[in-house]
């Protein structure tokens, strides 16, 4: 458990259940240092700045790391559905 092989289990049985990948993919405004976009209803926002940034709307469906305070630290990213 906590590993990446798991990590990356998750994600691909997420990608499976949520149909992504088959959509159209939307950029999305976000915190200067982060990357974020949809697929579905989805949106991934990776956080590669040297702060944490609050989480986007929705609950969290995967996380590359642990969210303090309800928030994405730094070089984390996180899937919201």
């Amino acid at each position: 458990d906590g590993s990446t092989l798991e990590l990356y289990r998750a994600l691909l049985r997420l990608r499976r259940e949520q149909g992504l990948g088959t959509g159209g993919l939307e950029w999305l405004e976000s915190p200067a240092g982060t990357l974020s976009f949809r697929n579905g209803d989805v949106t991934v926002l990776a956080n590669v700045s040297a702060d944490p940034v609050d989480l986007p709307a929705g609950r969290v469906l995967a996380a590359s790391g642990p969210l303090p305070d309800g928030r994405l630290p730094s070089d984390t990213t996180v899937w919201v559905g």
